[in-house]
């Protein structure tokens, strides 16, 4: 009867004789779909599927607008390609800092050039009551670097290279007074320590030679004195643990400076001596909190002495306030970014120091000093 009914093409009603037929036929012994071995307690509750004749045609694919079948899948657009100079161009790096007490400021640009072997820098000096800027130009790279000042129309050449085995060549020359100076190292066969020979060009009396080991290193050299003698001058820096501390000994022109240092997580005591002068010293530093230190310096032979107390109100901000009785002057400051940290680092790229200082015998001649650095990446 659903066939009779059918409004369709007649194929609908030929298909559906053939599928009686086919079902009612006494040739066929074995069932078509044999049965599938069960529980008798699952029989009942599966749901009968349904003929896979009687089942809704798939969806026909999508037509473009010409009415055709879209059988390729579509190709992305490329984007534009840059044009001009903006193609290809390395990221460019501006910094800006102006200092009030000195009333300067400097401007620096630089960028990567020759795919990233080498950085260019440009970097410009100016008052702020005007004046003529001094720009300084600077290539650097890995191994070689000049530095033009146009002020003076002076160059700085430095140069580094790997000789054969363990040698280290080293050169720097200055184009505007005509001197440079050769330094060549090498590795004293497997031990750490190392030996350097350099002399100036042109040459100057003997070739400075200086023996490098891990805890420090000695150079002897030839010195002119002011009456036209030449002797030999031996310098030198040694270091050593002792007593849970590090000792320092630096000799320099016949001047011994021995400190010694000692730090753990809350304190640091670090006394120094000079010799001859038999000047004493020390530094008492401590980490009251996590956020606060206090810091205090004496000197016994001059009784100036000078203290700072630093508390680090966030991540990026902090306060310090001091006072130095050789100056008679106290001060308080805030850093908004690390002083001695980058300016990519901190807040909005921008570091930002407000101080102010006061005199202990003028209260009245207290002066503000602010400084500002702030860095742009385009």
């Amino acid at each position: 009867a659903r066939i009779n009914d059918w409004q369709g093409p007649p194929y609908p009603s030929t298909i559906g004789l053939l599928c009686i037929r086919i079902a009612t036929c006494p040739l066929h012994s074995v069932p078509l779909f044999p049965p599938v071995a069960t529980s008798p307690l699952r029989v009942a509750s599966r749901p009968m599927a349904a003929p896979a004749l009687l089942s809704a045609p798939p969806p026909p694919p999508p037509m473009e607008e010409d009415g055709l079948t879209s059988h390729v899948a579509p190709t992305p657009t490329p984007p534009p390609s840059k044009r001009g100079f903006l193609r290809g161009r390395p990221p460019i790096r501006v910094t800006s800092e102006f200092d009030s007490e000195r009333q300067l400021f400097s401007h620096r640009i630089s960028c990567r050039v020759l795919n990233g072997l080498a950085k260019l820098r440009l970097r410009v000096h100016h008052g702020a009551a005007g004046g003529a800027p001094t720009p300084e130009v600077a290539l650097m790279g890995r191994n070689f670097s000049a530095v033009v000042d146009t002020a003076s129309r002076g160059a700085v050449l430095r140069g580094t290279a790997d000789l054969a085995g363990s040698l280290h060549l080293s050169a720097a020359h200055n184009t505007k007074e005509g001197q440079g100076e050769v330094a060549v190292t090498t590795n004293l066969g497997d031990s750490p320590c190392e030996i350097e020979l350099s002399s100036l060009v042109p040459p100057d009396g003997l070739p400075r030679a200086t023996f490098l080991f891990p805890n420090g290193e000695v150079s002897v050299k030839e010195k002119k004195l002011d009456e036209g003698e030449k002797i030999l001058s031996v310098n030198g820096i040694v270091k050593s643990h002792i007593l849970n501390g590090v000792c320092t000994a630096l000799y320099n022109d016949n001047m011994m400076n021995i400190k010694y240092r000692y730090k753990d997580d809350e304190l640091s005591f670090i006394p120094s001596l000079t010799l001859p002068s038999n000047s004493l010293s020390f530094a008492f530093k401590r980490q009251l909190t996590p956020s606060d230190k206090f810091s205090y310096r004496y000197h016994f032979d001059t009784n100036y002495w000078s203290a700072v107390y630093k508390q680090k109100a966030s991540k990026h901000v902090k306060w310090k306030a001091g006072y130095g009785s050789d100056e008679r002057l106290g001060w308080a400051s805030v850093w908004v970014g690390d002083a001695g940290g980058k300016t990519k680092e901190a807040p909005l790229k921008t570091k930002v120091q407000l101080m102010i200082k006061v005199p202990q015998n003028n209260i009245r001649n207290s002066t503000v000093v602010f400084r500002v650095k702030k860095r742009w990446d385009f």
